[in-house]
This record gives C-alpha cells, structure tokens and sequence, in this order.
C-alpha cells in the first residue's frame, strides 16, 4: 500500500527543518528577552473551550475545528489556536491568583483547521504566539506590537505592512453592530451565505468578508470610527501616540475585525507581498481582549496577545531569498581504511561528539574516493583518517577540508588538537573583503585575515 500525506499536512525535514528552528529559536528568544515565559498544553481540548458561545460567528469555531468524540463519548477538538488553551490553562493553575501581573506567556506548537490549503496555509501548521495577562493598559498592548514587529524585521522582511484598527469597548460595539444590522439588513440578500449568517451572529464579521462582490457592497457601511465613545477614542489615540514613539509605523485600517469575536479596543495585522507578488494574507496578527479570562472560569482580567503560522513565515522569507543563515555543516567525518578500522572510527568520533563537536563516521566499506564524497555532501570541515598504520602508531590523520592540509595527530593528544583548531577558527575573518573596515590582520568583527 502507497501511503500518502493527509490533504494539508506535510513534512518538515533535514535542511527545511533547520530553517524553521531558526525561525522559531529567534521567537522564543526575543520574546525571552521581553520577559515572556513558555506555556505547553495539550493538543486535545475539550470542544467546549473553544464553542464558548453558541453565537460564536468566527469560521474557525464554525467551520474549521477538528471536533471528535472519543470512546467515552467526550467532544474533543485538535486546538485549532493557542489563545484559548493559554488561558485555560492560566485558570486550572490558578496563576490569576498571583499578585505580580501580567502573567506573560508564549507558546509554540501545532494547530488545525479544516481549511482550504494554498501557499503557506495548511490544514495542520505550527502557531507562535504570545499573551500578556492581567493589566488593562495600552502599553501592554503596544509592547505586544512591538515585539511581533521587531521579530519580523529581524527576519528580514522590509516592506512590511502593520495595520491597526480600533474596536472599541462593550457600548461602543454594540453601538456599531447596530449600525452595521440596519445597513445590511436591506441588502443582505445580495451576499453571500456566510454574511447572512455573521449578520445574526455577529455584523462585525461582515466586514472580514473576502466575496468580491461583497467588498464592493462593504465600502459604503458604517465606520468604527464614528461609534467609538469618548474613552475608547481616547485610548485609541494614546496607542498610536506610543506607537509613533516607539518608532513603529502603521496605518489605521477599519476593515480589520480578526478572525475571532472575543476581541476589543486595538486589532492589528501584518500585510507583507513578496516581491515576486505573492499574497498569503495576513502574515499574522493580534489584538486586545477583555472577557476570555472570565469567559473559560476565571476572574475578569484584560489580555492581548499575537501569533504568526510559521508555515506562513516560512514561504515567504524562501519565496524573497531572505531564509535566515544556518550552519548545516558537520565538523568532523571519521573515515576507516578498511573494516578492521570502523571500529576505531566509531570510537573516535563518540569521543568527538562527547567533546560537544558535530561528528560523524563512515561504518561501513567504501572506497576513499566515496567517503570523501559523503564528507563533503555533509558540508564536513575536517576528515579524520584512520588506516592501518594509524592503528598501528596510535593517532588519526586530521585533514583540513579547506586547504587540504593535514596532519598526524597522537590519540592522545586528540582533544587538545581539536580544541585549538576550533579556537582557531573562530578568530578568522568571517567577513567579506568589502565589508571588513580592520587593519592589516585585524578585522572589525573581532577576527582576523587569514588562518593562523
């Protein structure tokens, strides 16, 4: 039997695989740095932390949830976002009892959604986000922003697009879904199925609608804007203050609503098109929430939080030639001339690897010729030689894949030598000549020309 993929699944492995973890390392690093803490949960959840709301109008809860029952008949759903498992588990762990607020979390896993798979979505995807927890204020808000627009420019995406939008508190958007009810109603009948839904459900969603026919209709509804009270314009215009002097640039988008209804006050998402031209949407986003907290059995605490689809993250940093640098070298391949020397290779290259080095042996017969082939396939910066005059004489042969120099050295003397070939190495020059503003023998990255 040909056993295929799952639609909208797929494999991350060798060099790929190195990319994502750099991806991902620099996430968990910088939000590190902001002094955000790891949260793991569980895959499976009950379905009923993410159907809080009968009325729940997102197409994620509606239409996308992998829901199951198990063997003893619980509803089960596959997490399909990691905001609602991030709370849950703050309220089953009482952490909202702590006095030193904002409980400030990140996590970093799988997630699904039934959805249609295009460039950069997939049915099963790996999320990162980030929630701070606890204090109502905009420069916990801001602070979020910050970090997911320092991280993306870190990645090195330039012409990145961040746009917010105001949601305003509870009167605010009752106000404005009362607008929005009585200018669709007339013309509901025109759009989409989905939109005659969201105008039951929730009008805001109305406005997420991707139907192009519907987004003509759409230009001519309600503003925001116009049903902000007094306090939530006036938190609105201290967040983009902050904003601007935090250096972060944005433009204010009404049109932004996010994909789930539990949000309030600020939205934001991240646009960014290849150079090629390609879209997969929304690189990622978050915004502010008042209720969620309250809403999965604790007590009434703000929080804001954002996440990125690494997938998404991936195939666009590939697309624009901009994927991180990554070391996929090996330090080491022990080559055995002959099987009475495999054994010895094995050996040595344990202790190599012990040392802390990337090593690795050849534990079966080739040819010379072959085994500096997978040597150099495994990007090996040095080959290890034992013969049997090596066995003999107790050393190894240590070959410089670079300069092709190489010496005998003593078994005994192995660590050491090793130890100063690296110590070496890392005071050459790893700068292009164009970019190096050292003097003669020195460099301005702390090196120098030329190995010693």
């Amino acid at each position: 039997m040909d056993f295929q993929l799952v639609k909208g699944t797929h494999d991350i492995i060798n060099k790929e695989a190195k990319y994502y973890s750099a991806i991902e390392s620099l996430f968990i690093s910088l939000a590190e740095v902001y002094g955000y803490n790891e949260f793991r949960t569980p895959i499976l959840e009950y379905s009923e932390l993410f159907k809080r709301d009968k009325n729940d109008s997102s197409d994620m809860v509606r239409k996308q949830m992998y829901t199951f029952n198990d063997l003893s008949n619980r509803s089960l759903t596959l997490r399909p976002e990691g905001t609602a498992s991030v709370a849950r588990s703050i309220v089953n762990n009482k952490l909202y009892a702590e006095s030193d607020y904002p409980i400030k979390a990140y996590y970093l896993g799988p997630v699904f959604r039934y959805e249609r798979p295009k460039a950069g979505t997939y049915r099963q995807f790996l999320q990162f986000g980030v929630e701070n927890i606890g204090i109502d204020s905009i420069h916990a808000d801001v602070e979020t922003i910050v970090l997911s627009f320092r991280a993306l420019k870190m990645l090195g995406f330039e012409n990145l697009k961040l746009k917010i939008n105001c949601l305003g508190d509870a009167e605010s958007r009752n106000n404005y879904k009362e607008a929005l009810v009585k200018f669709f109603t007339p013309i509901i009948d025109k759009m989409c199925p989905d939109c005659k839904e969201r105008l039951k459900l929730n009008p805001l969603r109305i406005l997420d609608c991707k139907v192009p026919e519907d987004k003509e209709l759409i230009k001519d509804a309600p503003k925001m804007s116009d049903y902000l009270n007094a306090s939530s314009k006036t938190r609105f215009e201290n967040t983009k203050k902050l904003l601007k002097e935090v250096g972060v640039p944005f433009e204010v988008d009404e049109g932004i609503v996010r994909g789930l209804d539990y949000y309030s006050h600020i939205v934001y998402e991240y646009e960014y098109i290849s150079k090629s031209g390609l879209n997969v949407g929304a690189l990622g986003g978050g915004g502010h929430y008042d209720n969620l907290i309250k809403e999965v059995g604790g007590p009434s605490l703000a929080g804001v939080g954002f996440a990125f689809g690494i997938e998404r993250i991936y195939s666009l940093l590939k697309e624009d030639n901009i994927l991180p640098n990554i070391d996929d070298s090996s330090d080491f391949m022990v080559m055995p001339v002959g099987e009475e020397c495999i054994d010895r290779a094995f050996i040595v290259a344990d202790y190599l690897r012990m040392l802390g080095y990337k090593a690795d042996s050849v534990i079966e017969k080739k040819s010379f010729k072959a085994m500096f082939r997978k040597a150099e396939k495994h990007n090996a910066k040095f080959a290890i030689i034992i013969g049997d005059n090596e066995l003999k004489n107790n050393e190894v042969i240590i070959k410089d894949m670079h300069t092709q120099e190489q010496t005998a050295v003593k078994n005994k003397d192995l660590g050491d030598y090793v130890d100063n070939l690296f110590i070496n190495e890392e005071h050459e020059c790893h700068c292009h000549d164009h970019e190096c503003s050292g003097e003669e023998h020195e460099c301005c990255c702390g090196g120098h020309h030329g190995k010693k």
